[in-house]
């Protein structure tokens, strides 16, 4: 074969090769052209949105709750902004984790688990405290960051705790009004924008997509001040009894409005984890007792409502001792004829059982739930029992005879106080209203407005000096009340020996009603009765409450301000007082009073900080600050 025609088919070859790349190059470019088409027209948008998913993130931001306020403005709950700590945990040098570990103050291994279990976002300690995160942020490592969330505080604490209840760490409500009026109280989050480098990190800046909003305000009927004065009061007559716990509700009877919702012992919410679940009910709604005599004006009421008796009809009393059926009825004290005044004051079982077997049941079961016995209050609060009244088909004599003198039935702390607003309110039922807001609400009448009058003036003569309930009764103020004093059921369906209920429910002033106060003290120790022991709790509210409410006492009785200037610590008068220093907080509301001061306290026992430092800085009508050692 010749030279020459190896050459040509050398290059023919060469040609064909070249041909095909230049095709297949060809092929290339058009393939790159259409993807070049495919990646800028079709799939722009959708490529676009990936790679601002890289280089951008949106993410939620919470709202802060809105606050919880008293009946003038003054905030019982509040959100404030604290630190918490994040990280991006495939940021996090392993190095770094013990220096780390300690200024969180958890163990190295449990951070370590912490950061392996999730490499993304994650918290590592939320809602700490200034101090720790600005340890954290010093050391400066890599992923580590700062954020910023809200914290619910409470500045009155242990004081209104069971009725505010409280917020989690997420910032829903999980208890009380905190709960019950989460809807309204919870804010809408906002949504912001912030760029991201080519690791993944945060760079600084950023824009709001949507701000966030702040939760609606609750506006509740309470006055702190007063919640402050019914706290103190309670506490210091539990102390003093020894007693296992007790509550205290304050309404005003002209509008139903609740002023004051107290028990003891206490729980603050802003700590709340450190209390068992048991500990955050409010007893002033759920836990129920018998009432005891504090249902007797409602027997006396129901009998002057029959025709049948008149205020100065007498019952013979039997000098103690009753048999009804199988059951015999006993009275503290031997009592003879006594008129249904006599009745309510020297508080006879006998009288109120003898009454109530001759009107019949049927007229003292409607007396009661007319009155509003056997019915929730509707404030809006979950966990609020409506009470026990047993059916009327089961009331047979024994039955019908115990309910009148406040046995077999039940009520919460908040249930009785209606009852005794009737009465206040001239025979007319308001319904209670916790929201400072509430339109009123249409009254109705339940009782002849002659009757309820009556049956203020025997509850007046029951606070006298022969009555059950004298030491209810402020120095120049006039009172109407009755004492209630009921064995606690057992468990197997009788009375306990031991283990009593005292109560005090009265009306001041009786001449001007303007506050209706329930004292209940569960389980005392040093003396079993209402007058005794929930009386004097009684007397203290309204000694410091009214003069508040710019009522003042007059002359008849003690000197207007005896009692204040005779239980002062060492003696002090009020007006010689520059400190409220080392006093208990009822010492320091009698001083205030007396002065005319506000008085904001925070916490339980004696006083340890004022503001201002001097009372000498303070003129009547300004607010004074105190901090009490819990």
């Amino acid at each position: 074969m010749s030279t020459s025609s190896m050459n040509d088919r050398e290059k023919i070859f060469i040609r064909r090769r070249l041909e095909a790349v230049a095709g297949l190059v060809a092929v290339g470019f058009l393939l790159l052209g259409i993807r070049a088409v495919d990646l800028h027209w079709r799939q722009a948008d959708e490529l676009q949105e990936m790679a601002d998913k890289q280089h951008f993130r949106q993410f939620e931001t919470a709202a802060p709750r809105g606050p919880i306020t008293d009946t003038h403005g003054r905030t019982l709950s509040e959100s404030i902004e604290v630190p918490s700590i994040a990280a991006i945990a495939r940021e996090v040098p392993e190095a770094d984790i013990p220096n780390l570990a300690a200024a969180l103050g958890i163990s190295e291994k449990r951070l370590a688990r912490k950061l392996k279990r999730n490499q993304g976002f994650i918290w590592l300690a939320r809602q700490v405290s200034p101090a720790m995160a600005e340890k954290v942020m010093a050391l400066n490592i890599e992923g580590v960051r700062q954020e910023t969330e809200w914290r619910r505080y409470h500045p009155l604490g242990p004081e209104i705790g069971h009725l505010l209840g409280f917020v989690g760490i997420d910032g829903n409500g999980l208890e009380g009004v905190e709960r019950n009026f989460n809807d309204r109280l919870a804010g809408t989050p906002g949504i912001r924008l912030v760029q991201r480098d080519a690791r993944g990190r945060s760079l600084p800046g950023g824009i709001w997509l949507k701000d966030p909003e702040i939760g609606k305000t609750i506006q509740l009927s309470l006055d702190s001040t007063i919640q402050s004065i019914a706290y103190a009061a309670l506490a210091d007559g539990i102390r003093q009894q020894d007693a296992k716990g007790g509550s205290v509700v304050i309404m005003r009877p002209e509008d139903g409005a609740i002023i004051a919702m107290a028990n003891w012992p206490g729980f603050n919410p802003n700590s709340f984890g450190k209390h068992r679940p048991g500990e955050w009910r409010n007893r002033v709604i759920t836990d129920v007792f018998e009432p005891g005599s504090t249902l007797k004006p409602f027997t006396v009421a129901a009998a002057l409502d029959s025709g049948k008796w008149k205020p100065e009809s007498r019952v013979f009393c039997e000098n103690g001792k009753y048999q009804v059926a199988d059951y015999t009825i006993h009275d503290d004290h031997e009592e003879g004829w006594l008129d249904m005044t006599g009745l309510i004051s020297r508080s006879s079982n006998i009288g109120a059982a003898k009454v109530a077997l001759d009107i019949g049941p049927e007229q003292l079961y409607n007396t009661l739930t007319g009155v509003g016995f056997k019915k929730r209050s509707g404030i809006g609060l979950s966990g609020e029992s409506p009470g026990i009244i047993p059916p009327i088909g089961r009331w047979g004599p024994v039955e019908t005879a115990n309910i009148a003198f406040g046995q077999g039935i039940a009520v919460t702390p908040l249930q009785l106080a209606p009852p005794f607003c009737v009465l206040a309110n001239g025979g007319n039922y308001v319904a209670p209203k916790l929201l400072a807001g509430e339109k009123p609400v249409e009254t109705r009448r339940v009782i002849p407005e002659k009757t309820a009058r009556t049956i203020i003036s025997m509850l007046e003569a029951a606070t006298g000096p022969d009555g059950t309930g004298s030491k209810a009764v402020p120095a120049g103020y006039r009172v109407a009340g009755k004492t209630g004093t009921a064995q606690k059921p057992s468990a197997d369906g009788s009375y306990a020996d031991d283990r009593f209920t005292a109560v005090f429910a009265g009306i001041a002033p009786a001449d001007n009603p303007e506050l209706v106060i329930i004292v209940v003290i569960d389980e005392p120790q040093k003396s079993i009765y209402g007058g005794q022991v929930a009386a004097p709790v009684f007397r203290n509210i309204v000694a410091t409450a009214l003069p508040y409410l710019g009522i003042s006492p007059t002359e008849n009785g003690a000197p207007e301000w005896q009692v204040l200037k005779t239980s002062l610590s060492d003696g002090d008068e009020a007006a010689s007082r520059h400190s409220l220093i080392r006093l208990s907080l009822r010492e320091a509301r009698k001083i205030a009073s007396a002065r005319g001061l506000q008085l904001r306290s925070h916490g339980t026992g004696w006083i340890s900080r004022q503001e201002p430092h001097s009372l000498d800085s303070v003129v009547a009508g300004e607010m004074v600050e105190v901090w009490l050692d819990e």
